[in-house]
């Protein structure tokens, strides 16, 4: 494992890069090599630095899905600059708006009319140009790069600070703890979120050429995988059945492919083993979020795929991930995912700084909650808040979920706590079918694979299940539909 470094992006992009003419970025509208890159970083460095953008300042940037933003990311952290990703398809002042806190910035980055706009008045040449100023060479540890945000539980956005030390150490650490899975990428994940900001620069860091996408369309997806002979993808599992449902009806295939990443949403191990099968490559499980600048369990040195189908792996090197029960005590074997390390975000931005909620042993409480097996695998059982309690009873939904996915007929589900009279909570089920069947037969199957306290007490039939941007279930919205019935 590559041991932690105080060296910076700048650094080492410029001993990657900079003489290699082979492809590293390519979007729709066309192609960088590595030394392209390189250069056009340079300039874009040079530019903002001209612009009056100046170390620790913050600089909002659009993050559209297209080759130069990987660039615009790397040019304003190489000067010690905060970079704020936000949700292209947001008007600034909505996106501001929807912050827990009231932030400064000085400079919004955003693409209009075919130009990278810095001010109303300046714009990104995108020209290639040799360096002009002086980046810093040493990674910043103790101040932020990056911003990103989380949902929050008042309704409004946490702001989560990242140090180019942390984020830099911990994707150059995965890629080199997956080796050769990386391969050519195909990148169809907002960039604006964590994880698909880690895996790009997880491509970034390790030379591999990139597609990344705008579109979701899983035609246009094999289309470019195809083409550019993609052997990675990285998705969420709705994806993954977009995918294979894509394949089947145009009776075609992805031949390159060769491996996968699927995090953000619960399966089970049948769909889990169904992907790699219809897919013909293999599945690598993780589980992270962006506090801990993600991956904090993976599977990438698991071979055996009925164990990389049962969970989501075992803690990264360097990262200690513990279980607490209510207590705060350290359990063994289940309870609150707890960790800490060198991958451990600088805090959430509050109107006095920085603040980092840890206990007194200095863990992070992730909110989920999870159990280890007998081969030593971590499970993720769901959110702690997201526990349903029926009568006393604690149900987990990613359990249900998972159960509900081994029916055939299921082609996804996503089960939440609605409110009720005589038991406080009980089970509602948003299901999307693969085959026509109605609400008695469907719980007729489920019967025969849950426990009482689990059926359903409530079913909507759906199309799909509401999502998030990340491709996450949308547990709020399925909640208002529940209530709306």
């Amino acid at each position: 494992m590559r041991r932690i470094s105080r060296q910076s992006y700048y650094s080492f992009f410029s001993t990657l890069l900079s003489k290699d003419n082979s492809l590293l970025l390519i979007d729709e509208n066309g192609s960088y090599t590595k030394k392209e890159s390189f250069e056009i970083l340079c300039g874009i460095i040079n530019e903002l630095h001209s612009f009056g953008i100046k170390r620790n300042d913050v600089v909002i940037l659009s993050a559209l899905s297209r080759k130069e933003t990987a660039l615009i990311i790397q040019g304003i952290i190489a000067i010690g600059a905060i970079v704020f990703l936000k949700d292209p398809r947001l008007d600034i002042k909505d996106f501001l708006s929807d912050l827990d806190v009231n932030i400064s910035y000085k400079a919004h980055v955003y693409f209009d009319d075919k130009k990278w706009v810095v001010y109303k008045n300046k714009y990104l040449s995108l020209s290639k140009q040799k360096i002009l100023i002086k980046p810093h060479l040493k990674n910043r540890k103790d101040k932020p790069s990056i911003y990103l945000t989380t949902s929050g539980s008042s309704g409004k956005n946490k702001i989560v600070a990242l140090s180019e030390y942390t984020f830099f150490n911990h994707v150059i650490r995965q890629h080199h703890a997956a080796g050769e899975k990386i391969g050519t990428g195909y990148l169809c994940l907002p960039l604006y979120h964590m994880f698909g900001l880690e895996m790009l620069n997880i491509y970034l860091t390790s030379g591999s050429a990139t597609y990344i996408s705008k579109s979701r369309n899983p035609e246009y997806a094999i289309s470019i995988i195809n083409k550019y002979h993609c052997t990675s993808i990285p998705n969420v599992p709705t994806y993954y059945f977009m995918l294979i449902d894509a394949l089947k009806n145009n009776n075609n295939s992805v031949p390159s492919l060769k491996y996968g990443v699927i995090a953000g949403g619960s399966y089970s191990k049948e769909q889990f083993l169904e992907i790699e099968n219809k897919l013909d490559m293999t599945l690598l499980s993780t589980y992270g979020l962006t506090e801990g600048c993600t991956t904090l369990t993976d599977t990438y040195g698991i071979k055996d795929p009925l164990l990389r189908s049962s969970g989501v792996g075992k803690p990264f090197p360097g990262i200690d991930v513990v279980f607490k029960d209510n207590d705060g005590h350290i359990n063994q074997k289940s309870g609150e995912i707890c960790f800490k390390g060198y991958n451990l975000m600088l805090g959430y931005l509050k109107e006095n700084g920085l603040f980092l909620p840890v206990d007194e042993e200095n863990y992070f409480h992730t909110g989920d909650i999870g159990e280890l097996d007998e081969k030593g695998i971590y499970h993720i059982i769901g959110r702690k808040k997201d526990i349903i309690i029926r009568g006393g009873e604690n149900l987990s939904p990613t359990l249900i979920e998972q159960k509900i996915m081994t029916l055939d007929e299921i082609k996804d589900v996503c089960v939440v706590g609605k409110k009720d009279p005589k038991y406080g909570e009980v089970v509602a089920a948003l299901i999307v079918l693969n085959q026509k069947m109605d609400e008695a037969a469907i719980l007729e199957k489920l019967k025969g694979i849950l426990n009482k306290s689990e059926l359903p007490a409530s079913i909507i039939l759906a199309n799909e299940v509401p999502t998030l941007d990340s491709g996450k279930h949308n547990k709020n919205k399925v909640k208002e539909l529940f209530n709306e019935k």
